[in-house]
């Protein structure tokens, strides 16, 4: 019957903590089974069959079920069905497990209650730098910030050296494709590998699972991914502190419903399920893009219909009313959403100690340690004329030549007094408030301000860093880009939002006959840099540094002081990793 097998070599791997009985393999083999047809049978029903492979000296325990299913056709509206055949393999080699499967049903939560998924850095620490090169990768930041960025990747033919790790204490790798000799692996952060393979009878199969396993047992010293955050035992960090605030990775959840063709549904109060309409989806949309704090009793703040984090042995799980109303379909059964986001891990929890962070079913820890601390502190800059300021851009009347004195506006050009041309590129397709310009320093500066009460409210800096990082992109822009921004928009007057029209030049400083060959020149210099500058009258570097201090120090401190830390750091690690400074203007 194993004969019959012809498999892929894409496996998840779990750790054995106690003896495996044949109760827990049967049940299972039953809920992996459990969307198979009714009055239907069994293709291929092995339970825990011996073999030996004597060339290899291998013995492993194998389990497997092949069995007929069916799946909703999303693409019409009757009630069409497709039928398929799912399957469940389970080697059983040693300590270890390995299961294969396609179209089963949900065994997520009965693995994680009873194994220990072996992580992707178990897998990455099996070889060495010299063994292997790195072809792909995507990381996780550690933030749930809604105006930072969250997540990026990387390919190359081979990324060490070319990879800047400057920020990667702060990163979980979630994903990653490397080469090794002839081979091409994928390993995820669900501890899934994938090898590149034509497919395989079941013994080639078992023999390539000890391949792994031994690889697991026999790490390296060092590789390129040690550089990164480190996985840490979620039982450790939540004596030390708690979770703070949960964040739906909306985009990663709904990005996989549309590429599965899965509709969401809602279950009504008299227990029928319908789809859902285009204006529940936006607003289901809307609500999951949000980030919520979490109280001290684990209660999800801001929703007031009990839900909350559930904090287990060895996860955190989420409990919601509202995710329990809504249905999608997964391998012919309606599950809850709740039950989906949690199954795929599409959640990530933050803690009162910032350098924490749990991501798809694990917990982290940022390996670059408080001392970034000191390194985020260096960005702020003092500015003596910010106190002053009452508003972002001032007060306007028809005959406004500049900006008033009280304003935002005002104090960052009598900064940059000193540069070539100022800009102001406010409203409309804006890339900064303010673009500078500064040859003698080969300075470029995309400015951008805000105003506020001082405060350290996470919330007053989410904007501004959000439009910061948005218009990046834009610093390395080339000669015709900015020519035509001249064009468009420079030479007119300034237009408030409201609707003055004023009399204010959007050209700032400089004489606009000399701009093309001015800015050719400077384009060619090679000393050329660029900053990304907030400017920001309601954050002050002595209550910012007492409050960071405290962190330091293992004191306690409020949830906004971690998320402005988190904000900050974002802001800082995204600006560098486009090769720009990071600075923002602020008060004493």
């Amino acid at each position: 019957m194993p004969e019959r097998l012809r498999l892929t070599k894409n496996a998840q791997f779990y750790r054995v903590n106690d003896p495996v009985e044949d109760e827990l393999v049967k049940t299972i083999l039953d809920t992996a089974s459990d969307n198979m047809n009714p009055d239907s049978g069994f293709v291929i029903d092995e339970f825990r069959q011996e073999r030996s492979l004597d060339e290899q000296s291998l013995s492993y325990v194998y389990s497997a079920r092949v069995f007929p299913s069916s799946r909703p056709v999303y693409f019409l509206d009757d009630d069409f069905e497709d039928k398929i055949y799912a399957f469940i393999l389970i080697i059983e080699i040693g300590d270890y497990l390995a299961v294969l499967k396609k179209s089963c049903a949900n065994i997520f939560d009965l693995m994680d209650e009873k194994f220990t998924l072996v992580g992707s850095k178990e897998f990455s620490s099996s070889f060495s730098d010299d063994d292997v090169e790195f072809q792909r990768l995507a990381l996780r930041n550690m933030t749930v910030s809604d105006r930072a960025m969250r997540s990026r990747s990387y390919e190359a033919a081979d990324l060490k050296g070319l990879l800047s790790t400057h920020s990667a204490g702060r990163s979980i790798p979630y994903y990653f494709k490397l080469r090794q000799g002839a081979k091409t692996r994928s390993i995820s952060g669900t501890g899934r590998v994938v090898e590149s393979s034509s497919r395989e009878t079941l013994d080639n199969v078992a023999e390539w699972v000890y391949e792994q396993i031994n690889l697991i047992e026999s790490p390296s010293n060092t590789n390129f991914l040690d550089a990164f955050a480190s996985k840490v035992e979620l039982s450790e960090v939540l004596t030390i502190c708690s979770p703070n605030a949960i964040l739906i990775e909306s985009h990663s959840l709904f990005d996989r419903l549309k590429k599965d063709g899965v509709s969401v549904k809602y279950k009504t109060k008299k227990g029928k399920v319908i789809r859902v309409s285009n204006r529940v989806y936006k607003h289901l949309e809307s609500a999951l893009e949000k980030v919520y704090e979490i109280d001290s009793d684990l209660n999800i703040m801001g929703v007031n219909d009990g839900s909350r984090v559930r904090a287990n042995k060895k996860s955190l799980t989420l409990y919601s009313k509202y995710l329990a109303k809504f249905r999608v379909s997964e391998n012919g059964k309606l599950i809850t959403l709740q039950k989906y986001i949690v199954k795929h891990g599409f959640y990530s929890i933050t803690f009162e100690d910032p350098k924490y962070m749990y991501f798809m079913g694990s917990c982290f820890e940022d390996s670059s340690g408080i001392s970034e601390i000191d390194n985020i502190l260096e960005i702020l800059q003092p500015i003596e004329e910010i106190p002053a300021v009452n508003s972002e851009k001032g007060s306007f009347t028809e005959e406004s030549e500049n900006f008033t004195e009280d304003s935002m506006f005002d104090v960052i050009e009598k900064i940059h007094a000193e540069d070539d041309y100022i800009f102001c590129d406010d409203l409309g397709d804006e890339w900064a408030d303010h673009i500078t310009f500064n040859k003698e320093n080969s300075n470029i500066c995309f400015i951008h301000s805000k105003h506020g009460d001082p405060s350290t409210s996470a919330s007053n800096l989410h904007d501004v860093v959000g439009q910061g990082i948005k218009n990046l992109g834009n610093m390395y822009f080339d000669a015709n880009a900015m020519l035509s921004k001249l064009d468009k928009t420079f030479k007119d007057y300034y237009k408030s939002g409201k609707g003055i029209q004023t009399k204010i030049p959007r050209i700032r400083k400089g004489n606009i006959d000399d701009f093309d060959w001015y800015l050719a020149n400077l384009l060619k210099d090679y000393k050329l840099n660029r900053s990304c500058i907030l400017c920001c009258s309601f954050l002050s570097v002595s209550d910012i540094t007492g409050e960071f201090n405290k962190i330091k120090e293992g004191k306690p401190v409020r949830g906004n002081i971690v998320q402005l830390l988190w904000i900050i750091s974002s802001f800082a690690h995204a600006v560098k990793d486009m090769n720009a400074r990071p600075i923002i203007y602020c008060i004493e």
